[in-house]
């Protein structure tokens, strides 16, 4: 079962949530934004033409960080998009360096190359018309985040596996229009 939340001007689309895969859509007018990509390439593709959008329309892919849950239908994935794909360094680093070992690593490599934003885990950044702002989320990855997605003043959250609530999480969660 997809679930979709509409506040005024954002549209958050829940593609897949828990240890099978998470994949959010979140969609303003203009700007269309995959965060995460756990679920495998054919299942997200599919479940975004079920909400009635097109892959082709994304704009970026948010990887918020390297858990196979999370980033596993990445590398296929990007076999049929051309967006950008947003990614800390340290994420992408640990992302590259899978159990898998090195084919899988340089399968990794060839997917993303020179299709990547670097972003930082701490510092607001932009996809479209959508502010993100990132927060660090206690979790055994490199450099796990959850982030307030901001549009024309409509605040969602969007934060996975973490351990326990921080003062950090509460600051950021206050003021929001709708937590994922």
């Amino acid at each position: 079962m997809l679930i979709c939340i509409f506040l005024k001007s954002m549209k958050f689309t829940v593609l897949g949530s828990g240890s099978s895969g998470n994949a959010v859509l979140i969609s303003t007018g203009k700007t269309r934004v995959l965060v995460d990509a756990g679920l495998s390439a054919k299942e997200i593709l599919r479940r975004i033409n079920e909400v009635g959008e097109s892959f082709e329309n994304l704009d970026g892919v948010l990887i918020t960080h390297e858990h196979g849950d999370h980033a596993g239908g990445l590398r296929v994935l990007m076999r049929h998009l051309k967006c950008p794909v947003f990614i800390s360094g340290e994420t992408q680093n640990a992302y590259f360096a899978t159990r898998k070992g090195n084919d899988e690593s340089q399968k990794r490599r060839d997917a993303l190359k020179n299709k990547t934003v670097e972003i930082e885990s701490s510092q607001d950044f932009r996809i479209g018309d959508i502010d993100f702002h990132p927060f660090s989320l206690p979790h055994d990855a490199v450099d796990n985040f959850g982030f307030v997605a901001e549009s024309e003043g409509i605040k969602v959250a969007t934060l996975w596996d973490f351990g326990h609530v921080t003062t950090l999480i509460k600051e950021k969660l206050r003021g929001c229009d709708g937590i994922v």
